[in-house]
């Protein structure tokens, strides 16, 4: 591939996830899509083979900026503990400037379920990154078979109450139930310590 069709390819993946975060992916159809960006909906087939591999990609790139985003949070707070972590993660994903990203993920989700071999890229990372992130955070006097199980349990009920959330709006009732589970969090640390 030419660089010049690289960036091109960039640049219209960039454009295809603003126009993805906005719309969902749904009723997602190439023409509207290729209009928004400033293409035709058979370059778009020309640089990423099909609707669902550009929609695969385009979630690739927006798990990773999520994902530096949540490293930023890690690094601002690096002599935060794991609680804190979890809760300065949460505020930041139930933002009203973050959450269309969390209806996003959930949205593909699903759809990368019904049909691991169109979205198999995007799936293969979507949970298990952020349980190797959160595991980097937990105590080096862990085994990592100890940090890894914890960063399972965490991610897991975190994804587990960002789904609460969306699907029945309480987010007051969500965020008690996370701040009960960072609290108890120290708790299993020094258990398994």
């Amino acid at each position: 591939m030419s660089r010049a069709t690289s960036e091109r390819r960039q640049d219209l993946l960039e454009a295809s996830i603003d126009y993805i975060l906005e719309k969902g992916v749904a009723d997602l159809s190439l023409r509207p899509l290729a209009a928004q960006v400033g293409s035709k909906a058979r370059l778009l087939i020309y640089h990423f083979s099909s609707k669902d591999s550009l929609v695969a990609n385009a979630m690739i790139v927006v798990r990773d900026r999520v994902q530096r985003a949540f490293a930023t949070v890690v690094k601002n707070g690096r002599k935060s503990t794991a609680p804190e972590i979890i809760r300065a993660f949460w505020f930041w994903a139930t933002s009203s400037q973050h959450e269309r990203y969390l209806r996003l993920f959930f949205e593909v989700h699903g759809l990368a379920l019904q049909k691991p071999a169109q979205y198999g890229p995007y799936l293969e990372g979507a949970i298990a990154s952020w349980v190797e992130m959160m595991a980097l955070i937990l105590p080096e006097q862990l085994s990592r078979q100890k940090r890894r199980t914890l960063a399972t349990l965490a991610v897991g009920t975190v994804v587990g109450l960002l789904l609460d959330y969306l699907s029945n709006g309480n987010k007051k009732g969500a965020t008690d139930a996370l701040d009960l589970f960072a609290g108890s969090f120290d708790a299993l640390l020094a258990k398994e310590s």
